[in-house]
């Protein structure tokens, strides 16, 4: 399934959809309220429950993903009022708009570890773990919000990322068993100040300019990870009004899923976590090799990622202080 949090069109609550497409148009079937009707009809009445919070629905486990499945199929493609809605005439929102946590993996792509190199911003040997660091869940925006523009930072740079979310709560996980404890996949745009992280690298705590609001662009939808049954070998790709920056495949990644869930496993993980997994080549890296590439109020970023979909997300002004 492709699953999405998005605003419902009447009651303004927040619901979990799984997107189905008939005929060319796409509509998302409210998990929780398909799966009310499915018991109605059907007189089963101790399946498991299906929440209308992606990570209540993951709590819920195995479980409570069937279910979901199982009423989905059920609807088939009757349209039942309030149950189904035409995917434009929602909003969505990330589909974990609060993650517990969100770890974010650094230097995972060689081409990327380069360009790191040639600007000095990486001078040092990398470690034989997947190095990251932390991303807060008040930086994550959805598709089609706004990324602002920090009024305190000039070199805004972007990363598309294939992530990883967590379904059961984990620690210490053989890298064979990394798959048990995954409930999908889905897209982050790790967003960065380039210059507000040179400054901050003196100190040895890079944090702001990873964790500004609007930082951690995230979606559209959470795959399930039966749909993606190759997660190593995917093409993920960032266009900047239309024109391809970022282009790679997750094989060439130096660290694999596995390892990745493995050794991250150790801080103990619970589900809607996020991993992230490094970036290709192709960003703007610290703007002064390639101050071309560098984000500007306007630009309109693509992240897209084989098998989940495109995150689109433009670049907006900060507005104004207020008195």
């Amino acid at each position: 399934m492709k699953l999405a949090t998005f605003v419902h069109p009447v009651t303004g609550e927040r619901r979990v959809g799984a997107l189905r497409v008939a005929d060319g148009v796409e509509a998302l079937v409210d998990i929780a309220a398909a799966h009310a009707l499915f018991l109605r009809e059907t007189g089963q009445g101790h399946h498991a429950e299906v929440p209308s919070d992606m990570i209540a629905l993951l709590e819920g486990g195995d479980a409570a993903l069937q279910a979901a499945r199982r009423a989905v199929e059920f609807l088939g493609h009757r349209s039942a009022e309030g149950l189904v809605h035409r995917r434009d005439a929602v909003r969505l929102l990330a589909p974990i708009p609060r993650p517990p946590k969100i770890v974010a993996i650094g230097a995972n792509y060689q081409d990327h570890i380069q360009e790191g190199r040639s600007t000095g911003a990486l001078d040092r040997p990398l470690p034989p773990y997947p190095p990251a660091f932390l991303k807060m869940s008040s930086a994550v925006v959805g598709p089609e919000e706004a990324i602002v523009y920090p009024r305190f930072g000039e070199e805004l740079d972007y990363e598309v990322e294939f992530s990883i979310v967590i379904g059961k709560r984990c620690k210490d996980i053989a890298p064979a068993q990394w798959l048990d404890v995954v409930a999908g996949y889905t897209i982050v745009n790790d967003l960065s100040l380039r210059d507000v992280i040179l400054e901050e690298k003196g100190t040895g705590l890079v944090f702001v300019g990873k964790n500004f609001a609007t930082s951690c662009p995230l979606g559209p939808y959470l795959v399930t990870k039966d749909e993606l049954p190759n997660p190593d070998d995917l093409r993920l790709q960032l266009r900047v009004n239309g024109q391809t920056r970022q282009d790679g495949r997750t094989r060439s990644m130096i660290h694999d899923c596995a390892k990745v869930v493995s050794y991250w496993s150790k801080l103990g993980l619970e589900p809607g976590d996020v991993i992230t997994t490094g970036t290709p080549g192709g960003g703007a890296g610290f703007g002064r090799k390639h101050p071309e590439r560098l984000l500007k109020i306007g630009d309109v970023v693509e992240a897209e990622v084989e098998g989940i979909g495109v995150l689109r997300n433009r670049v907006v002004a900060d507005a104004a202080p207020t008195d």
